[in-house]
C-alpha cells in the first residue's frame, strides 16, 4: 500500500512539472495569455490531467492513467441504450414511438466489449509464462471479485424485499441466481431480477472458457496463439451452428396463425434470445478481437480503422431496420452474428482512441465507470420498486400505466440511477478492486 502511495505522488509530481512547463510556455508566447482554454483546448495531454484531477476532486473516484477513452465511449452508449429502452416503461406511447427507432442493443456491445477486455487480459497472463491451474483461479479470484460483490447486494436487496413486500412472488428457485443457473439447463429467464440473465451468460463465459484453454494448454501442451484462436473460431461457429439447430428444430409452419407465431415467439425468447449457451459467441468475437490487437499489432493500428468503424455503424443500423420478421430466421440466428461483427469492427479505431476531445467528455468516463451498478439497479431496483411499487403504490403483475405527470417520474428514474449507482460504485466496487489489486501487489 505504500509503495502504491509512493509510485501515486510520484507520478502527480510528473504532470504537475509538464503542466507547469506548458503554462510557461503559454505565458512567453502569447500578449494575452488564456492559460487554461488554450491549453484545454488543444493540448490531450493536458486534458487527461484535468479529467484525473476533476473526478478525484468532485467526484472522489480514481481512474488508470492508461484508460482508453474510446472503449468509454461504446460503454457508455451500451449502458445509455439500455436505460433509455427501459426508461420507456415510465413513458407514453408517443414518447416511445419517437424513441424507438433510435434504440440499438445495448448488451450486445456489452458483450463484445467484456470479450475484449477479458481477452486481453488472458492473453497478458498466458504470455507471462507457462498456463496453470492456480493461474486460472486466480484468474477466476479477479474477475470474481470485481462482479459479484455489487451483484450480490443487488440480487440479495431483491429478495430481502420481495419476501417482506411481496412474499406471494418471492421466486421459488431464488438459489438458481447465486450460481447464474437461471436461464440455462433448460431453465428460462424469471419475471425476478430479469436483467441478470446477461450477466449468467458473461459469468459462464469467465468459468468456461479460460477452462478449456487453460485446460488445452496444461494437458495437450499446445501454444498459446494457436489454442486461443482455435477456441475463439470454435465456439463462435458452434454456438451460429447450434442458434441455427433450434430453430428449425422447432417445425414452425410455412402458414402460421396468429397462435402459432405467439407461441413460436415466446419459444425463441426462451430458448435462444435470452439462454446462456446460444449466445455465448458475441462475448467471444471481443476475445478474437483481443487476440488480433494483441498478436498483431500493426494491423490493429492502422489509418484505415475508420472505415471499420464506418462499417460497424452500418452494420448496427442495419440490424436494426433490415432484420425481417421477429420470429425469422435472420433476426434469430444471423444477426446476433451480425451485431457482434459489428461491434468488432468498431474496435480497432475505438481502442486506440486514447484520450477524450476536452473536460467536458469527462461525463463519458464517469458514466463509464459507474455503468455496471447502472445495468443492476434501473430496471428492477429503481423502475419497480422504488417508482412503481413504493412511489406510486401498483403491486400489480400488470404493465404499468404512465400517469399525466410521467415527466416526473422519467426524470426522477434518471436522477435516482445515477444517484445510487455512484454510492455503490463507491462502496462497494473501488473497496473490492482496491482489495483485488492489493492481493495481486
Amino acid at each position: 500500500m505504500l509503495k502504491l502511495r509512493k509510485k501515486r505522488l510520484k507520478n502527480r509530481k510528473k504532470l504537475r512539472i509538464k503542466l507547469s512547463a506548458k503554462l510557461r510556455k503559454v505565458k512567453n508566447t502569447s500578449s494575452k495569455p488564456r492559460y487554461w482554454k488554450t491549453i484545454f483546448k488543444f493540448d490531450f495531454l493536458t486534458t487527461q490531467i484535468f479529467q484525473s484531477i476533476l473526478l478525484r476532486r468532485l467526484f472522489n473516484m480514481e481512474i488508470a492513467e492508461n484508460r482508453v477513452f474510446g472503449l468509454d465511449i461504446l460503454r457508455f452508449i451500451a449502458i445509455f441504450m439500455v436505460l433509455l429502452g427501459h426508461s420507456l416503461i415510465l413513458a407514453p406511447q408517443s414518447v416511445k414511438k419517437v424513441v424507438n427507432p433510435f434504440l440499438y442493443d445495448g448488451v450486445a456491445i456489452f458483450f463484445v466489449l467484456s470479450g475484449f477486455l477479458i481477452g486481453g487480459i488472458l492473453l497478458k497472463v498466458l504470455n507471462k509464462g507457462a498456463a496453470s491451474w492456480s493461474g486460472l483461479i486466480d484468474f477466476w479470484k479477479r474477475r470474481w471479485m470485481r462482479t459479484l460483490p455489487v451483484y450480490l447486494f443487488v440480487l440479495l436487496y431483491l429478495l430481502i424485499y420481495t419476501g417482506l413486500v411481496l412474499p406471494e412472488k418471492f421466486p421459488s428457485e431464488w438459489y438458481r441466481f447465486f450460481f447464474f443457473i437461471q436461464n440455462i439447463f433448460g431453465h428460462h429467464r424469471p419475471g425476478f431480477f430479469a436483467e441478470a440473465w446477461s450477466l449468467s451468460i458473461e459469468e459462464w463465459f469467465y468459468l468456461s472458457v479460460p477452462l478449456l484453454i487453460f485446460g488445452a494448454l496444461i494437458i495437450f501442451k499446445t501454444g498459446t496463439k494457436n489454442t486461443i484462436l482455435a477456441v475463439c473460431l470454435l465456439i463462435i461457429g458452434l454456438v451460429t451452428w447450434y442458434r441455427y439447430h433450434l430453430y428449425y428444430q422447432y417445425g414452425f409452419p410455412n402458414h402460421p396463425n396468429p397462435l402459432q407465431i405467439k407461441q413460436f415467439q415466446d419459444f425463441l425468447n426462451k430458448e435462444i434470445e435470452y439462454q446462456v449457451i446460444p449466445r455465448l459467441d458475441a462475448i467471444m468475437y471481443g476475445v478474437l478481437a483481443a487476440y488480433i490487437a494483441f498478436y498483431y499489432p500493426k494491423w490493429w493500428s492502422q489509418k484505415w480503422n475508420f472505415v471499420l468503424l464506418l462499417l460497424g455503424v452500418f452494420l448496427l443500423f442495419y440490424t436494426k431496420f433490415h432484420m425481417g420478421k421477429t420470429y425469422g430466421p435472420f433476426n434469430n440466428i444471423w444477426s446476433p452474428s451480425l451485431k457482434s461483427l459489428a461491434v468488432f469492427f468498431m474496435l480497432p479505431f475505438m481502442a486506440n482512441l486514447k484520450k477524450g476531445f476536452g473536460k467536458w467528455t469527462i461525463w463519458v468516463t464517469f458514466f463509464s465507470l459507474i455503468s455496471y451498478s447502472m445495468y443492476l439497479i434501473n430496471l428492477n431496483v429503481v423502475i419497480i420498486t422504488i417508482i412503481k411499487q413504493t412511489i406510486h403504490g401498483n403491486y400489480s403483475s400488470k404493465k404499468f400505466i404512465p400517469s399525466d405527470t410521467w415527466y416526473l417520474d422519467y426524470g426522477l428514474f434518471w436522477l435516482l440511477t445515477i444517484a445510487i449507482s455512484f454510492v455503490l460504485y463507491q462502496l462497494i466496487e473501488v473497496p473490492f478492486m482496491k482489495l483485488r489489486d492489493k492481493k495481486k501487489a
